[in-house]
């Protein structure tokens, strides 16, 4: 593989850039409640426990995670047919595992927020690692290395394989920086500049940040109405509402909003290709939200050997760094840094990963609403029924 990344990924990014759901939309408003069945998916047999592989791979996860373009050498030099069904949620790999994909299911790609919430309530669904199977795990970075998100009583039930956050991204001509809070943003100096993306839950986490919440996933309905109130606030400043991060870089690009707020790094390199210089930060008090997406293998996995083999090459340095530049995103192997073109480097500040005890990723409160309400913890409907109530204001 060349040192830097072949530009010919760039036609796959750009897609996922103007797609309608973004991969940090971690329910995707009542069809994310359904239950689901597990479609396109082949149990096999060639690859159990004996170290051989060849056979079927079945992958869920986030679209572009299953990695064809830079694991396609390794699933042709092994006859491993990858068999992909992608998520539109983050609790779907648990709906689909019980509801008929125990036993059919090998690979996930899942959100930290929502695997260390499985882990917390013990439910089976994660098989605990052989890292000795995964060899190439030992480059990860010290934010990656026994990440909190993932290690339970010793044992290691992921491996990550690209991170990020939410800044904001802006156009350095008209300002010199954005504001301290997300709420600052109400000014009317904003007037006709801000773009958001669609996204209920991102946008409510930022702003229920902004407002005093302490679990930003988990609001009582006094904290979401309270982050309610501060989206309606900053409305009349808003352009649009970007349908994906394409969308949303676009309106930036053209003049039409000059600031976006909870976009991504990887639309400074967009706006530079077509001639427009953008930058990327965070309010100073607010700060902004990170995610994190593993790879981990299912429990009753069938073709197991195929699974760990998949996840040990993709977290090779050249791999790791072909993925993260595939996907926008940072890279997670220490080694893959390096590899990556200086556009690429300066996308993510790499000081919150060189941190053990998962750094910034591992302090993060969970950013995911329970599906029903908890108490005084409201569920996931309010949160879909108080953006709706924003988008009509």
């Amino acid at each position: 593989m060349e040192k830097n990344v072949d530009d010919r990924l760039r036609t796959l990014l750009d897609a996922r850039l103007n797609a309608d759901m973004s991969r940090r939309r971690f329910i995707q408003g009542a069809a994310g409640l359904t239950t689901l069945t597990v479609l396109g998916l082949n149990a096999g047999s060639a690859s159990g426990a004996d170290g051989k592989l060849g056979g079927p791979l079945n992958f869920l996860g986030y679209d572009g995670e299953q990695a064809a373009n830079v694991a396609g050498p390794f699933l042709r030099d092994n006859n491993i047919q990858m068999n992909a069904s992608f998520t539109s949620s983050a609790d779907e790999p648990l709906t689909r595992f019980m509801t008929g994909g125990r036993g059919a299911l090998d690979l996930f790609s899942v959100n930290k927020d929502f695997q260390s919430t499985v882990l917390d309530a013990g439910t089976e669904l994660f098989l605990p690692l052989d890292m000795a199977r995964i060899p190439n795990a030992g480059g990860l970075f010290p934010a990656f290395k026994d990440a909190p998100w993932l290690v339970r009583d010793g044992k290691t039930y992921g491996v990550p394989l690209i991170w990020g956050n939410s800044p904001c991204v802006w156009n350095p001509e008209k300002w010199e920086g954005v504001p301290d809070r997300y709420t600052d943003f109400a000014d009317p100096k904003f007037k006709g500049e801000l773009v958001l993306l669609d996204d209920p839950f991102g946008n409510i986490c930022l702003f229920a940040k902004s407002t005093g919440a302490q679990g930003l996933g988990r609001l009582t309905q006094a904290e979401l109405d309270k982050a309610l109130e501060a989206l309606i606030s900053i409305k009349p400043n808003i352009v649009t509402l970007g349908t994906g991060f394409g969308d949303m870089a676009d309106v930036i690009i053209r003049g039409d909003a000059s600031i976006g707020i909870g976009g991504w790094a990887y639309q400074l390199v967009i706006a530079k290709e077509k001639g427009v210089t953008l930058v990327a930060g965070s309010p100073k008090i607010d700060d902004t939200l990170f995610w994190s997406d593993a790879y981990a293998i299912a429990v009753d996995a069938p073709n197991i050997d195929n699974a760990y083999a998949f996840i040990d090459y993709v977290t090779s340095a050249e791999s790791n760094a072909a993925l993260a530049t595939e996907l926008g995103s940072g890279c997670t192997v220490e080694a893959a840094y390096d590899l990556l073109t200086a556009d690429a480097q300066v996308l993510y500040n790499y000081d919150d990963v060189r941190q053990p005890g998962g750094g910034i990723l591992g302090t993060q409160a969970s950013l995911l609403p329970p599906q029903e309400a908890d108490g005084d913890i409201v569920g996931v409907s309010a949160w879909i029924e108080a953006w709706q109530t924003f988008k009509a204001a």
